[in-house]
């Protein structure tokens, strides 16, 4: 299925999960609404324990993924389940939100 992309902005931040920096997130809430995550992460998904281990005598923590959710996207400010509600699914890439 081809996805018709509200921006290059949201589209190019979609393509960057699991990569360091920000990331698009689409899923299903717990009551299976479409959910939109803004992620941003220090390194990439599976590097997190270099990060740790060189950070565990620092006297702050330090956080290696945040998630933020949305309803609008931060680039075009269109209404992201509007636009995007009937291919939230084919957008779902388990395993990458914070749990």
């Amino acid at each position: 299925m081809a996805i018709k992309w509200c921006c290059i902005g949201f589209e190019a931040n979609y393509n960057n999960a699991s990569q360091r920096g920000p990331a698009i997130l689409v899923g299903r809430d717990f009551q299976g609404r479409p959910q939109f995550t803004l992620q941003f992460r220090v390194v990439d998904k599976g590097n997190e324990h270099l990060v740790t281990s060189q950070t565990a005598s620092l006297e702050i923590p330090i956080s290696l993924v945040v998630d933020v959710g949305m309803q609008y996207c931060p680039w075009c400010g269109r209404n992201l389940e509007k636009w995007y509600g009937d291919v939230v699914d084919a957008l779902f890439r388990p395993n990458l939100k914070i749990s």
